[in-house]
């Protein structure tokens, strides 16, 4: 049965509607812990940096010829293969140089809200795998060609092909923030609805 009501009776909402959006919970705590990140990783570099040179002295004690180890931020290679090397892990060479403003963009994306956390948390570590893989590629990169040329090999990767690989890893871990931040429109959840043909 069909039921009538007087005109005064019925209720509109004056005004704009309020349509409530979910946010993913615990975005705006975890950019705060990424900024915090990035901050630390600029006031501990000399920590970072020693583990750098002590991590990279692993890395070529396997790999490269002679035995490898490292004393602070300096890393001896090449030790009873012939001419010892030595590499100081600098500050602007570091990685903490790198870390600091993806964890750090990654920290302001969180805080703006609008990027679920379950897409942009796995963006934000592969960016910072992607600059610490290739500013270690960079190390090995140096201390294989001063074995192998001497300083003239230092210098060819220290300056041009090593800073080339960090230049390029540090672009495309902004890229893969980027990518994770931009919003889709015209996906299947913003596709118009319509009838089907009957």
């Amino acid at each position: 049965m069909a039921m009538s009501a007087e005109i005064s009776d019925v209720q509109v909402p004056k005004g704009p509607r309020a349509i409530p959006v979910r946010k993913a919970r615990g975005g705006g705590l975890i950019g705060l812990v990424f900024l915090a990140a990035a901050a630390a990783a600029m006031m501990q570099q000399e920590q970072i940096r020693a583990a750098e040179a002590w991590l990279m002295a692993a890395v070529f004690d396997g790999i490269l010829g002679g035995a490898s180890y490292s004393v602070d931020d300096i890393i001896f290679h090449n030790v009873g293969g012939g001419q010892p090397f030595a590499l100081q892990v600098t500050g602007l060479c570091s990685s903490a140089v790198l870390l600091a403003p993806i964890a750090g963009l990654a920290g302001v994306l969180f805080l703006m809200g609008r990027i679920p956390v379950s897409r942009l948390m796995p963006a934000a570590i592969i960016a910072l795998v992607i600059v610490s893989v290739s500013n270690a590629t960079r190390y090995f990169m140096i201390a294989a060609a001063q074995q192998s040329w001497g300083q003239q090999g230092f210098d060819l990767m220290h300056h041009f092909l090593g800073s080339f690989v960090v230049i390029f890893g540090f672009v495309a871990a902004i890229i893969v923030l980027v990518r994770a931040a931009v919003v889709r429109k015209g996906r299947s959840g913003s596709r118009p609805k319509g009838r089907r043909a009957s």
